[in-house]
């Protein structure tokens, strides 16, 4: 059982421990102050000396769900069409992940998996035995947060089947929503720990606007799922997608970027597909470069203007580019801002720190850079559980061991922040 009330653990080694005061943690990160870092001791279990304990609360910005084979064709997902996963083509678990592989009605693959992802699903086979045996449910959710030691985790899609810009809206539209009704149902386990943030596509503004509006007021949704490549055209600071942002406004949740992989929409990494190394080019540069161009399409672009309480994360795309990327953006916005057809009040970067998150990978050391630049109250932390390329169950223990950040900063980056982002209480 989850006895913590806002108190999380890092590198505990499990068990209930008691302070002074007499408030129960579910776990403790115990350190010592050495040459400015913080040293965890794993596997103490006696109670730290007075000054040599650090309580901290963590907050998974992004944490990821495990789709069940069943989902679409349970969950309103147009279960009629020919084309829609499962109905009559053949779902089935990968066998060393335990991911779950659609495939239309024709028995084509839906973003078939990629050399990179079967070659590290064999190198994570074990890490993920227990959760995988479990068919990566709830119940092994919390186990995996409690091995962890996240006390909340905001949970998102791990394959959006409907990054396709040939599909039709409604049929897109009818994925999300399938996808949030699950999402919905998992988090029922706990609904203190488990958040979900709403998966939406940008096929159809006003299905987008219905779809976030339902997914929020009816399902509990806490954030909303983007991916921010262009679709059919449109990018996202276009003005055709402002009913959507005032929308996120009004419901007063974040709108989250986070890039999908191989979607049927144009990404700029895709251009060395098939050439030399692409395995060393498409999956190191596609987030971050995808992030780059969202973060300037909302903050010189004009949305952060228009909609001026609006909240945006920008997740998993690292943000050790994020001081270069605005310097360069507040550079021409004073070369050349008289000639934006939206007039931006203030510099692009000013925009970003009223409004704007970014997620911070957890052995991301330049992470020191960007909260030397910015500040650290923009900056949230991410898992990623449970990716090939996650850290778990060591992913808050290395944030931990990263040198040279202030414990304040750390207590933002792994609780205030994200909090805050999600509009999440003590």
């Amino acid at each position: 059982m989850h006895q913590s009330r806002r108190i999380l653990f890092g590198a505990g080694t499990g068990g209930v421990w008691k302070n002074e005061a007499g408030d129960f943690y579910r776990y403790k990160i115990p350190y010592q102050a050495e040459k400015g870092r913080l040293l965890l001791k794993r596997g103490e279990e006696q109670w730290p000396r007075t000054g040599c304990a650090l309580w901290i609360a963590i907050c998974m910005c992004l944490s990821r769900m495990i789709s069940t084979l069943d989902i679409w064709t349970q969950n309103g997902a147009t279960a009629y069409r020919a084309d829609t996963p499962g109905k009559s083509g053949k779902p089935k678990v990968s066998p060393g992940h335990g991911m779950s592989r659609y495939y239309l009605g024709d028995g084509s693959p839906i973003r078939p998996p990629s050399e990179v992802v079967r070659f590290h699903e064999k190198k994570q086979k074990d890490v993920y035995e227990k959760p995988a045996s479990r068919g990566f449910d709830a119940v092994s959710q919390l186990e995996a947060m409690d091995v962890e030691g996240l006390d909340v985790a905001v949970l998102f899609r791990t394959s959006p089947l409907h990054t396709n810009e040939n599909f039709e809206p409604e049929y897109a539209n009818d994925l999300c929503r399938a996808w949030n009704n699950w999402a919905a149902d998992f988090c029922k386990e706990d609904s203190q720990r488990l958040k979900a943030s709403a998966l939406i596509t940008l096929h159809d503004v006003d299905l987008a606007v219905n779809e976030s509006r339902r997914a929020v007021q009816e399902l509990g949704a806490v954030g909303l799922s983007i991916c921010p490549e262009p679709i059919n055209g449109r990018q996202i600071h276009d003005r055709y997608f402002d009913p959507l942002w005032a929308e996120a406004q009004e419901l007063g949740v974040p709108v989250c970027f986070h890039p999908p992989a191989n979607p049927q929409q144009l990404q700029v990494a895709q251009r060395f597909t098939g050439h030399p190394n692409q395995h060393l080019l498409v999956n190191p540069l596609r987030n971050p470069i995808e992030q780059i161009l969202a973060v300037g399409s909302f903050c010189a672009g004009g949305v952060l203007e228009q909609f001026p309480k609006l909240r945006v994360a920008f997740l998993e795309g690292n943000c050790a580019w994020l001081p270069w990327l605005l310097y360069r953006i507040d550079e021409f916005w004073e070369m050349q801002g008289a000639m934006a057809d939206i007039p931006l009040r203030q510099k692009p970067s000013d925009y970003f720190r009223r409004q704007c998150f970014i997620s911070v990978d957890v052995d991301e050391a330049l992470v020191k850079n960007v909260i030397d630049y910015l500040g650290d109250d923009n900056i949230v932390i991410s898992t990623d559980y449970p990716h090939i390329d996650c850290r778990w169950p060591h992913a808050v223990e290395t944030f931990l061991s990263l040198p040279a950040i202030a414990e304040e900063s750390r207590r933002k980056i792994l609780w205030d922040n994200c909090a805050r982002l999600y509009n999440i209480s003590d």
